[in-house]
């Protein structure tokens, strides 16, 4: 597999018996339910994924075939032993005219086939580490065109907006300590029926919800600014820097000054991407 963004510092090449090793999250070749504020692509070159995204069916993604999941879209994979794929995760604001008049919708499916020979130079790039932001882009939109040629877009379930009105009330006080119960008052929720609601429509509870939306900030922070450790840990809700440094380093695999290092020793690879 080929992992190219900028919130993991690793950008090596995988095949899928190597990668459960490699990602604190993933044992033997399944990646558990997540969700995060970048857009993310899987393409497989070999063998086959299978895809699971909360309120759809599961999907297949076979060689040829790509599956792109929306920001704040929760999904989970399992891969075979020996499955050799891309994975992308890139901003919306890459796709600006895509993810823009969108807003409300989602796709009626994730996958989609494309046509490998077209992108094998691209392909190229990617593995010698020569991929350029033009070269991203240029891939993105001509990916984008055979996903649009192939789905649908429906508008968002209803349930769905509960879980964006969660997502959203805690972008607003994730630098407070927040609770289920203070969430579901605020929100004018019931808690149970709040908490039952996001484990069904997220695949998982309101404190990961909470914790992985602050560990995007504070990646994208350490990325993105020159603000120090103790401002990015009182902003993103943690408390104290002692407090943050435990947490980064058992969400990350990183220390929050060697992930911000590996960001700056990754320029080319990883900003390419987001």
């Amino acid at each position: 597999m080929k992992y190219l963004n900028t919130l993991n510092a690793l950008s090596t090449t995988f095949i899928a018996k190597e990668h459960s090793s490699r990602l604190r999250n993933c044992e033997e070749c399944k990646m558990y339910f997540h969700l995060h504020p970048s857009a993310e692509l899987l393409l497989v070159t070999k063998g086959e994924l299978t895809i699971s995204v909360i309120g759809k069916p599961d999907e297949i993604i076979r060689e040829g075939n790509c599956a792109l999941i929306f920001p704040l879209q929760s999904h989970a994979y399992d891969r075979p032993a020996g499955t050799e794929y891309f994975r992308f995760n890139f901003s919306p604001s890459l796709l600006q005219s895509l993810f823009n008049p969108i807003k409300g919708y989602i796709g009626d499916k994730s996958v989609f086939p494309i046509s490998l020979a077209e992108y094998e130079h691209f392909f190229d790039t990617v593995r010698t580490g020569t991929v350029t932001t033009f070269k991203v882009k240029g891939f993105l939109y001509n990916i984008i065109a055979d996903y649009c040629r192939s789905v649908t877009l429906i508008k968002k379930q209803n349930d769905n907006s509960i879980i964006q009105k969660v997502i959203e009330y805690i972008e607003e006080h994730k630098s407070e300590k927040i609770t289920i119960a203070d969430t579901a008052l605020a929100l004018g929720y019931n808690d149970k029926y709040l908490s039952r609601t996001i484990n069904e429509a997220a695949g998982f509870g309101f404190s990961t919800l909470l914790s992985t939306m602050r560990m995007e900030t504070a990646r994208n922070l350490l990325k993105n600014t020159q603000r120090t450790i103790v401002d990015i840990a009182i902003e993103c809700g943690f408390g104290s820097e002692r407090n943050f440094y435990r947490a980064f380093k058992e969400f990350t695999g990183y220390t929050p000054n060697e992930y911000r290092l590996s960001m700056h020793e990754t320029i080319v690879t990883n900003d390419a991407v987001l």
